[in-house]
């Protein structure tokens, strides 16, 4: 696998901006599809009451107007605040589970794994702790299988004196082979 280039997609942010700018587009063609509708009024079949009309409906578009807009922005709000908690709940939950993950590997724990929805936003970051774990966890094993190659080496070379020089070599290949594991990591 190859690593990934950044851990937050250059797309989230651009899917977060236009869903409100969707929201926000869509409550101004319903502002202009009520006024639209409102307009289409007819205004009286004589000059006085047309005049008495149209100062009424200049009143009453003021009115409705105020309540339109305040009703379409709350709505833009809603929608924005919507989509924004659900992306940041593509955000917060898989950082925080990266968080636990990240505890139980300090505390020892390399055989666990993050595993995050294909969807989150951080989930390259999750697939990328999860292969330093298990390369970590691989290291480790090698490392304790050769220390346990080092203990029966040493427990030959006590019960065989004769063989010392053999298993000195051996105790020595076994000790390089340790140092180049230990060597892939910077302490």
């Amino acid at each position: 696998m190859t690593p990934p280039s950044q851990v937050i997609e250059n797309s989230y942010l651009r899917n977060v901006v236009i869903k409100c700018v969707l929201i926000f587009v869509a409550g101004l063609i319903a502002t202009v599809a009520i006024f639209y509708v409102m307009l289409q009024q007819p205004v009286g079949p004589t000059y006085g009451e047309g005049f008495k009309m149209l100062v009424q409906l200049q009143q009453d578009i003021f009115y409705k107007s105020i309540i339109i807009y305040f009703s379409t922005v709350l709505l833009a709000l809603f929608g924005i605040i919507t989509i924004t908690l659900l992306y940041s709940h593509r955000v917060a939950g898989p950082v925080y589970r990266l968080t636990l993950f990240a505890r139980q590997v300090a505390a020892g724990d390399l055989q666990s794994g993050v595993h995050l929805r294909q969807s989150d936003v951080v989930q390259p970051l999750a697939a990328e702790m999860n292969l330093m774990a298990e390369k970590i966890h691989r290291s480790l094993i090698d490392i304790n299988w050769k220390v346990d190659e080092l203990e029966k080496i040493t427990d030959q070379l006590d019960a065989e004196p004769a063989n010392a020089d053999k298993k000195l070599v051996q105790m020595e290949d076994r000790v390089n082979e340790i140092s180049t594991i230990i060597s892939q990591y910077t302490l």
